[in-house]
C-alpha cells in the first residue's frame, strides 16, 4: 500500500515541478509568469535570474522528496500513510510555488523599471467569423450517450439485488456526467483570437477544441468500460491478483495525464505549424495586470469564466466572474473537508473496534461505523469455526494489512459481511440465507468464547 500511495506522491510532485519549472525557458512571449518584449530574452538580470531560479527549484526539490521517504516506514497503518500523503503533497505544492512566485515577482519589477510593454493593453478581442464557427469546432455532444450506454450495463449485470454492481455503475455514469461538464465548459470558453486573418484563427481554434473534446470522450468510454470490466469480474467471482488490482488503479490514475499531455503537445505543434502559414497580423496582448502572481486569471471585463492557462496545461478559472469567484472559494472549502473528512474515516476505521453483541430472541448485532449489521440465529443455516479463510476481494469496505471489515466477495462463500483481524484465527463463519458473515477478535480465546456462546443459542 505504501507503495501505490508513494507512487502517487511522485506522480503529483512531477506534474507541480514540470508547471512551475517550464517557466524557466521562455515561449511565446512569457517568462516567470510574465509578458516580455523580444529584446527582454536577451537581458542580462532575467538570465542570472534563471539560474538562481533553477537552483531553488533543485534544492526544494530535494528536501521535498526527502521528507516523502518516512512514507516507507508507516507500515502498520494506512490510515497515517494516506494523512501522511496528504499533507505532505499539500506541503510539497506550497513549497515549490514559492520559487516560482520569487522569480514571478522579480521578473515584474525587471519589467517595470525597463519600461517594457509588450503588444495592446485591456483588450478584448472578439473575431465575428469566428465567433459563429465556434459550435462547430466540437463533436457532438450526442456521442457522450455512448460512454454513458456502456456506464449503464453494471446495472444490467448485477441485476436489481446486486448493490456492489448498482454503486459501480452509478459512479461510471457520474465520471460520463462530470466528462460531459468538463466537454461543455471547454466549448463555452471564448475562442483565441490569434491574428488578423479570421481563416487562420478558425482553423486554430478547430483544432484546439476537436482535439480537447476527443479527449474528454475518450476517457469518458474509458471509464465506462473499466466499470463493466470489474462489474463482470465481481459477478463471475474471479478476483484479480492484487498487483493487477494496483495496475488497473494505476493505469486509471496515469493515462488521463498521459491523454492531457500528448494532447496537448498535439495541440501547440499543430497551431505553431499552421501558425507559420498565416497572413497579417498577430495579437499580442500585455494583460499581466489580470493574472495574480501569475497564475490567478481576475478579469471582469472578459464574460468567460474558464480560459487557458498561462502557465501549464489546461484551463482555469475567471475570478472576476461572479461564477468563477464562486468556484474558487469554494474550493477553499470544499478540499479541506473532504481531505479531513476521509482522514478522520480512515483513522475511525482503523483504530476502531467491531462489536458483537448477542441479545434477546437470539438477535445478533454486530457495529462498526458505517458498517453496521444485524441478524438473527434463526436464520443461521451454518455456524462453524475455522483458522483460514478463501481468498477475499473487497467491494466496499475496509482492506488493510491489519483488517478487513465491510462487503467482500470470498471465493468459496461469495457475499460476505468481513469482520476480521488478518492473521488472528480462528474465525466465526456464520451462513445466511444470502450472505456469509465473518466475526473474530485479536485474541483467539475470546473469539472461541464467543463462538461456544452462538453454539448453545
Amino acid at each position: 500500500m505504501q507503495i501505490l500511495f508513494l507512487f502517487i506522491g511522485l506522480l503529483i510532485f512531477t506534474i507541480v515541478l514540470a508547471t512551475y519549472a517550464s517557466q524557466l525557458k521562455p515561449r511565446d512571449y512569457l517568462w516567470f509568469g510574465v509578458s516580455l518584449p523580444p529584446e527582454a530574452m536577451e537581458d542580462v538580470e532575467l538570465t542570472r535570474l534563471r539560474v538562481t531560479s533553477k537552483k531553488r527549484f533543485a534544492t526544494y526539490s530535494v528536501w521535498v522528496l526527502l521528507a516523502l521517504l518516512p512514507l516507507l516506514f508507516l507500515t502498520k497503518y494506512v490510515s497515517l500513510v494516506y494523512i501522511y500523503t496528504m499533507v505532505w503533497a499539500a506541503v510539497m505544492i506550497y513549497v515549490l510555488r514559492i520559487p516560482f512566485l520569487k522569480a514571478h515577482r522579480a521578473a515584474k519589477e525587471i519589467k517595470v523599471r525597463n519600461g517594457w510593454f509588450v503588444g495592446e493593453k485591456r483588450v478584448v478581442r472578439v473575431d465575428t467569423k469566428l465567433s459563429l464557427l465556434k459550435e462547430r469546432m466540437m463533436i457532438s455532444p450526442f456521442w457522450f450517450i455512448v460512454p454513458a450506454v456502456i456506464g449503464a450495463v453494471p446495472f444490467i449485470i448485477g441485476g436489481q439485488r446486486d448493490g456492489d454492481n448498482r454503486v459501480i455503475g452509478a459512479v461510471a455514469l457520474a465520471t460520463v456526467v462530470l466528462m460531459f461538464v468538463v466537454f461543455r465548459a471547454f466549448g463555452k470558453m471564448k475562442p483565441k483570437v490569434h491574428g488578423t486573418d479570421s481563416e487562420l484563427n478558425v482553423k486554430l481554434n478547430k483544432i484546439s477544441l476537436s482535439y480537447w473534446s476527443l479527449l474528454w470522450l475518450g476517457l469518458a468510454v474509458l471509464n465506462s468500460v473499466s466499470a463493466v470490466l470489474l462489474a463482470y469480474a465481481l459477478q463471475r467471482e474471479s478476483f484479480p491478483g492484487n498487483a493487477l488490482w494496483i495496475s488497473g488503479v494505476i493505469i486509471v490514475s496515469v493515462l488521463p495525464v498521459i491523454g492531457i499531455l500528448l494532447v496537448h503537445h498535439k495541440v501547440q505543434t499543430l497551431s505553431a505549424d499552421i501558425a507559420g502559414q498565416g497572413e497579417g497580423g498577430v495579437f499580442v496582448t500585455d494583460d499581466d495586470e489580470y493574472w495574480i502572481n501569475g497564475t490567478t486569471y481576475n478579469n471582469p471585463s472578459d464574460s468567460s469564466f474558464m480560459v487557458p492557462k498561462r502557465i501549464g496545461i489546461g484551463t482555469t478559472i475567471n475570478t472576476g466572474t461572479k461564477v468563477g469567484k464562486s468556484i474558487y472559494h469554494s474550493l477553499f472549502v470544499f478540499l479541506p473537508v473532504v481531505l479531513i473528512g476521509t482522514g478522520w474515516m480512515t483513522v475511525q476505521s482503523e483504530f476502531s473496534t467491531p462489536h458483537f453483541a448477542l441479545g434477546e430472541n437470539r438477535q445478533v448485532s454486530i457495529e462498526y461505523p458505517l458498517y453496521n449489521y444485524s441478524f438473527n440465529l434463526k436464520d443461521a443455516e451454518e455456524i462453524k469455526l475455522v483458522d483460514a479463510l478463501p481468498r477475499a476481494r473487497r467491494t466496499n469496505g475496509i482492506s488493510m494489512d491489519t483488517v478487513a471489515i465491510g462487503n467482500f466477495k470470498l471465493d468459496t462463500y461469495g457475499k460476505t459481511k468481513l469482520y476480521t483481524y488478518r492473521n488472528s484465527p480462528p474465525y466465526i463463519v456464520i451462513k445466511l440465507p444470502d450472505i456469509y458473515v465473518v466475526y473474530n477478535t485479536k485474541v483467539s480465546s475470546q473469539t472461541e468464547r464467543i463462538f461456544a456462546d452462538l453454539q448453545e443459542r
